[in-house]
Order: C-alpha cells, then sequence, then structure tokens
C-alpha cells in the first residue's frame, strides 16, 4: 500500500460530494512539522532549528463556502528537507528540487479537477507570500487570497507618496466599520476596511522560478479601530486576484480568508488528537502509510466537531453521517431511547464521553483528545459486533 492511495481514495470521495450547485469552494494550504526525532528512519530531513528530524506535510482542506462545511483533504505533500551545504550559493538554493517554497505551488498544481461549474479559491497565510506562488497562480488562471508578509515594490507611476505595498494600504481612507467578535471574551471590536488595486514589481533578481512580472492584484487592510491593546492592534493586510468592486466583494474576501483557521485545527485535530507524532514506525514507507491514514481519521473527526458545533446541523440525525452500527451503540452507552433519531450533537457528546470527558459541554467543549479516544473505542465496539455477527 501507498500513502497517495490511500488518500485518493478519501480525495476521490471529497471530489463526489462537489455539484455546480456548492458554487465555491475554499482551498486552505498551509503546512505543519511532523516531528519524529526520537525515530532512526533514513527518509527523515531537518525540522526545526535543523537538531530535529521529521517531515514537513503540506496539506489542502477543501471547505464549501456555501454552508461552511468541511469537505475534505484535497492534498497532502510530505517533504523532507534536505541538508544545506555550507556557504550555498543563492542560485543553487533556488535551484535545489526540495526547496520548500515550492511546496504552495506544487500544492495549487496537484489539486485534482474539481466538477465543471465549481470554482476553487485558494486560501494561505504569510509564509505563502511569494513570488513563485503568486506569480503560478496569476498565470494559471487560479483565483486566491494571500496574507501579505513582504512589503511589496508597487510601480512607481501609481503611487505619488511611496512605492511600498504596506505604506499605501496603511494609508488608504477606510471605506467601511464594522464589528466582530475574535475571542473568548466576546468583546466586540470595531475594524476598518480598505482596498486599492495595485501593481506589484517581482524582485529582479528571482528567488525561485517565476517571470518578469509585475503582477496586477488587489490589496486590501482590515484594521482594528481604537485597539483593545494598542502595543498589537488587529491588522489583516491581504493580497488577491479576486475581483473587488464594492463593499459586498471586499468583505466576501475578508470573510473567505478567515476560514484559514479551520486548517489550524485540522493541523490540532492530526497531533493532539491523533497523536500523530507519536508513531514509532521504524521504514519510511510504513511511517508514511500511517500518516495518509491518521490523517483521513483526523479530517473525520474534525468533520464531526465542525457539524455539532453547527447550529443548522447539529439538529439533524447522526446516522446521516456516520455508520449505523457506530450510532446505535454511541446511543446505546448514552441510554437514547432511538438510535435513528439520536442528533449529531449526542452523537458527539457521546463519542466524548467513550474517550473520558465529563465536563459541561457549555463551559467547556470536548477536546481532540477525547474525541479520539472515543472514536477508538466506539471502532473497537463496532468492529466487535461485526465479528460477533450481532446486534446491537
Amino acid at each position: 500500500m501507498q500513502p497517495q492511495r490511500i488518500l485518493e481514495a478519501h480525495r476521490q470521495a471529497c471530489l463526489a460530494q462537489l455539484s455546480p450547485a456548492d458554487g465555491v469552494i475554499l482551498l486552505l494550504h498551509d503546512t505543519t512539522v511532523l516531528d519524529y526525532s526520537g525515530l532512526d528512519v533514513k527518509e527523515l530531513g531537518q525540522v526545526g532549528n535543523g537538531h530535529g528530524r521529521g517531515l514537513y506535510a503540506h496539506n489542502t482542506l477543501a471547505v464549501r463556502r456555501s454552508d461552511r462545511q468541511v469537505l475534505g483533504l484535497m492534498n497532502q505533500i510530505l517533504h523532507q528537507r534536505g541538508n544545506t551545504p555550507k556557504g550555498e550559493k543563492r542560485a543553487a538554493r533556488q535551484a535545489r528540487k526540495d526547496s520548500e517554497s515550492r511546496l504552495w505551488r506544487d500544492a495549487a498544481a496537484n489539486v485534482p479537477a474539481l466538477p465543471e461549474g465549481v470554482v476553487a479559491i485558494d486560501i494561505s497565510d504569510r509564509g505563502s507570500d511569494i513570488s513563485e506562488y503568486l506569480d503560478y497562480e496569476v498565470n494559471h488562471n487560479r483565483s486566491f487570497i494571500v496574507r501579505s508578509q513582504h512589503n511589496r515594490v508597487l510601480l512607481p507611476e501609481e503611487l505619488p507618496t511611496t512605492g511600498k505595498l504596506h505604506a499605501h494600504l496603511r494609508g488608504l481612507e477606510p471605506r467601511f466599520e464594522y464589528e466582530i467578535v475574535v475571542d473568548e471574551s466576546r468583546t466586540p471590536r470595531r475594524m476598518t476596511l480598505a482596498w486599492s488595486k495595485v501593481t506589484i514589481v517581482l524582485p529582479r533578481q528571482k528567488r525561485g522560478e517565476h517571470g518578469e512580472g509585475p503582477l496586477e492584484l488587489v490589496g486590501l487592510i482590515v484594521r482594528e479601530k481604537n485597539p483593545l491593546d494598542p502595543k498589537h492592534p488587529m491588522e489583516w493586510i491581504l493580497l488577491t486576484n479576486l475581483p473587488v468592486e464594492n463593499v459586498a466583494d471586499a468583505l466576501q474576501v475578508v470573510k473567505d480568508y478567515a476560514w484559514r483557521w479551520m486548517i489550524e485545527e485540522y493541523h490540532k485535530a492530526m497531533k493532539t488528537g491523533c497523536g500523530i507524532e507519536e508513531l514509532q514506525l521504524t521504514t519510511g514507507h510504513g511511517l508514511k502509510n500511517a500518516i495518509a491514514l491518521l490523517s483521513v481519521l483526523a479530517m473525520h473527526i474534525l468533520r464531526l466537531r465542525c457539524m455539532a458545533r453547527d447550529e443548522k446541523l447539529k439538529d439533524q440525525p447522526a446516522v446521516t453521517i456516520e455508520d449505523e452500527v457506530k450510532v446505535r451503540l454511541a446511543a446505546k452507552t448514552a441510554q437514547e431511547k432511538n438510535w435513528r433519531t439520536m442528533s449529531v450533537w449526542s452523537y458527539y457528546i457521546a463519542l466524548a464521553k467513550l474517550g473520558g470527558y465529563v465536563a459541561n459541554p457549555r463551559k467547556r467543549p470536548p477536546g481532540w483528545l477525547t474525541l479520539w479516544r472515543g472514536n477508538i473505542r466506539l471502532n473497537d465496539m463496532a468492529e466487535g459486533v461485526r465479528i460477533l455477527g450481532k446486534d446491537v
């Protein structure tokens, strides 16, 4: 078995859920470190500051914009960082096939073709603000939203006062104000929104594989007005090639980017929940197969948690999203009278309790570890029922 075969089966299941009626799919990209410093496996590379050993997992998560549902893992690249020779020249460094800057471009390139009528938007954080990636997205007609990291040079004739992206956007007059709640304090924050068409000049000394440019994009800035913490005000500077003609367009770009946090939750499900870094396999082949399998299982736990926390979906029957035997077992342990009407929320709490959850869900929702332990226990129970051939 190869890891790509495991992931391909999951990916085909994701694609099967799509139809033209879905409209827009958000593809969330990010890289996480899988640290296996305690393992003696030759296929591992440097991680962190170079003293650790492991792999970089670059994941692409699909979320449907219309109902905010996580569809699944569209792509995963396991990257082994090579040893960089001391004193390596820039040209040699850029020519390396194992350059991590190429993960963003390769991830977008490896996303399978979506059904006709379904539009994909690539969404990524500051680490993807790479000339090579931006150039690839524009020249391959892909839609994207990237959080800006580099204060890039703009065409001088466009800007009479400054030639830099961040200064230009920060100098714009706000076009709209709105309130958001971003943390557990539930304190509303007042945000301002502004945007402008910008033309980015790509570096003369190429950093990766990209053309000469320039790139015509839209820059947006979201800033906190009268920040709660003046030393650390909230601010997003975004770059996109989506059309932004009015406030509604600009707000949609910001809302789409805000879903990027979901891939952070997925990485927590992989690590804290599934314990993906606790694997003790001794071969690269076995390790990569286990990573692929746990990555799919982590996605299953993430989808369940998202649905259980969605007010529109939490009350639907759990049997519509989960195996019937598992729902019947969960209902029995939770003393539900009718397993057919057991809700997604009730199933979610029953699963967590099987994993040791005892807190009040209104005060502290189940954590990743209890959900994972409950899932393992319920799977074992379901497998036992199937082997014995008995009814629940």
